[in-house]
């Protein structure tokens, strides 16, 4: 008898429509103004160790590195040539952009061949990540930077964020006036049941059968009942007016051709870089009562060829200079004093302007696997 995939299998195998999929493909040049440059080249810190050179002469014998995420190949532009700046032996960087699941898969695969590529691992799916932890398949390496981060920089050993990406409300812009894009769900519930007809299936956001969207949504209602609230009056007030989608790229299309109205749990990832090229239809806002960031992680793998080249790429990406080219590359920095702009915002700005018990970090903690089906199974059980 053929074995059937387990649920988690297809929620994994389907990670990587949720972060990955959007309007610009890999490759593709990003809209004018999507991204930024990299910032001037900063003197490496006087808390660097002493011993740092030896590791930064053993990469000039590896000379390349071969990067696996779930990031286009323009996130990656200001970083790398931030990172080159610093260390321009390492002219041969790959990056590549797949599926969030996929980014696991293929280093699996070609360890299993042993025939390992990757030096460095970026992607946002946290129970991969769980997973690669409990397998060791990580070096447990201390950056310097580690002191200079917040807690979640390192959730577990080996496992660091590369940003903590905020998931924000967007609007269409030309159907629906200022006084009518909420800041908040309470304002999307208030707005919605005073003209259900308008508004039925005209809401969409995230599907929680996906890792990406089930960690959005259980985020969301975990972190609201430890704040008293009841996050099932929430959903029980808009899942019947929502479509829910499986990849952003549908998602921001159809926002901006009207089909939908608003989205709320949407990636800014996919969003900021496109609001150089659909700027005139859509907008966005944070979610004023609860605004969840998405903390993508990196690790370098075990055993790899370019070991101490993916530990200078780390730590260049924890760096002062590194977290602001992160924010340059369209992902949301969290390493305090880079710089915010209403075009990129800061773990610190969001914060500021929200409030720290409105910011909601997604990070490892679901629950059992049971518990987790049965999050969906509710959630799915109140769509229209």
């Amino acid at each position: 008898m053929t074995a059937q995939p387990s649920r988690r299998q297809l929620l994994y195998g389907a990670a990587g429509l949720a972060i990955g999929g959007g309007l610009l493909t890999a490759g593709c040049e990003p809209p004018k103004g999507a991204v930024g440059e990299a910032v001037a080249a900063e003197p490496r810190p006087s808390y660097y160790p002493s011993g740092y050179d030896r590791m930064v002469q053993a990469s000039k014998s590896e000379r390349a590195l071969t990067i696996y995420s779930n990031m286009d190949t323009y996130n990656w532009k200001p970083i790398l040539d931030g990172f080159q700046k610093h260390y321009p032996w390492v002219e041969d960087i790959s990056t590549s952009n797949l599926g969030s699941s996929e980014v696991f898969e293929r280093h699996n695969a070609e360890l299993a061949a042993g025939q390992q590529k990757a030096g460095l691992l970026v992607s946002g799916s946290p129970q991969n990540w769980l997973d690669f932890v409990s397998g060791r398949k990580l070096v447990d390496y201390a950056s310097p930077e580690l002191p200079h981060l917040p807690g979640f920089a390192r959730p577990r050993p080996g496992l660091y964020t590369f940003s903590s990406d905020v998931i924000v409300m967007v609007y269409n812009k030309i159907l629906l006036k200022e006084h009518e894009r909420p800041d908040s769900l309470a304002g999307l519930i208030k707005l919605v049941h005073g003209e259900p007809d308008r508004f039925r299936h005209k809401i969409t956001t995230y599907a929680a059968s996906l890792t990406f969207g089930q960690a959005i949504h259980q985020t969301y209602f975990q972190e609201q009942r430890k704040l008293g609230r009841d996050p099932w009056a929430t959903y029980d007030a808009l899942l019947p007016y929502t479509r829910e989608e499986e990849s952003s790229g549908p998602m921001l299309d159809k926002i901006a051709s009207g089909e939908y109205l608003i989205g709320y749990f949407a990636s800014s990832t996919i969003v900021f870089p496109q609001m150089a090229q659909l700027g005139e239809a859509i907008t966005w806002k944070f979610v004023a009562d609860g605004t969840p960031l998405f903390l993508r992680g990196m690790g370098v793998p075990a055993k790899g060829p370019h070991t101490n080249t993916g530990k200078l790429m780390l730590d260049y990406i924890l760096s002062h200079e590194g977290q602001t080219n992160v924010s340059q590359g369209g992902f949301t920095a969290y390493r305090p004093g880079v710089p915010a702009t209403p075009d990129h915002p800061t773990y610190a700005s969001i914060r500021k302007k929200l409030g720290p018990e409105n910011v909601m970090l997604i990070g490892y903690d679901f629950g059992t696997q049971a518990q987790q089906d049965r999050f969906v199974e509710q959630w799915e059980g109140r769509l229209g």
